[in-house]
């Protein structure tokens, strides 16, 4: 049963390095600024999340016949 126990805390130890290295990578990766590409195309999608829908015209998908 020790050798169990032994292996479970080295486990422990290795998940928490682990979870460490992650926390670390991710926050460099949040920190940096977002590309101009990715500002642009999330500005062009706010703008046209704000205008009002349009119509075809052509009925297509209506259902109120």
């Amino acid at each position: 049963m020790e050798k169990h126990k032994a292996t479970e805390t080295r486990s422990d130890a290795v998940e928490r390095e682990i979870d460490s290295n992650l926390k670390k990578a991710f926050d460099t990766l949040a920190s940096e600024p977002i590309p101009d590409r990715f500002a642009n195309l999330l500005d062009q999608l706010k703008t046209k999340g704000s205008e009002p829908a349009k119509s075809s015209g052509n009925g297509a998908g209506d259902t109120n016949e």
